[in-house]
């Protein structure tokens, strides 16, 4: 997979205000927009670019951060150019969306999660998402992995990237 360098614009970001609403970027989403041979990257970067001049703050978490390196460095040697671009994304993802941390109310909520919904294994990763995005009182996921989310359905409320996925 190689990584594309996205474009960071000062005046592309936007910050909260009273009218306006927050939505969670799930790790799917960036790797599409910033992966030049994805079929679903001008899908993905129109959505963002959407978002973004409609006044809608875009929120990341450190694990999506993470998940996205992973995909990006997989394999790659350490002077990898592609490499560079993936930290050179992540720069742009932290200047452009808003960083939620995470916290101990972040893994109360995880854990209330794992013993409400039958979560376990990997979904853990899936369950933490929706902790951050509760602590902050983010209520809307943009994904393409709409499948991974729908236990959470009555907690957030999913935007699928496609329309028919869900």
């Amino acid at each position: 997979m190689d990584g594309r360098k996205i474009r960071h614009s000062a005046g592309r970001r936007f910050t909260m205000t009273m009218d306006a609403e927050t939505v969670f970027i799930d790790t799917n989403i960036l790797v599409y927009a910033t992966d030049q041979k994805s079929d679903l990257q001008t899908k993905s970067t129109e959505k963002l670019h959407q978002l973004m001049t409609h006044g809608v703050e875009c929120a990341i978490s450190p694990q999506i951060i993470r998940e996205y390196l992973v995909v990006f460095t997989r394999g790659r040697s350490p002077d990898d150019p592609a490499k560079m671009d993936a930290l050179g994304n992540v720069d742009a993802f932290i200047k452009s969306f808003r960083l939620l941390d995470e916290s101990a109310d972040t893994v109360s909520k995880l854990k209330w999660i794992v013993r409400n919904h039958a979560v376990g294994g990997k979904n853990i990763h899936d369950a933490n998402i929706v902790a951050v995005m509760l602590t902050h009182g983010v209520k809307k996921l943009l994904t393409h992995n709409v499948d991974d989310f729908r236990r959470f359905g009555q907690k957030i409320e999913i935007m699928p990237l496609l329309e028919e996925s869900l």
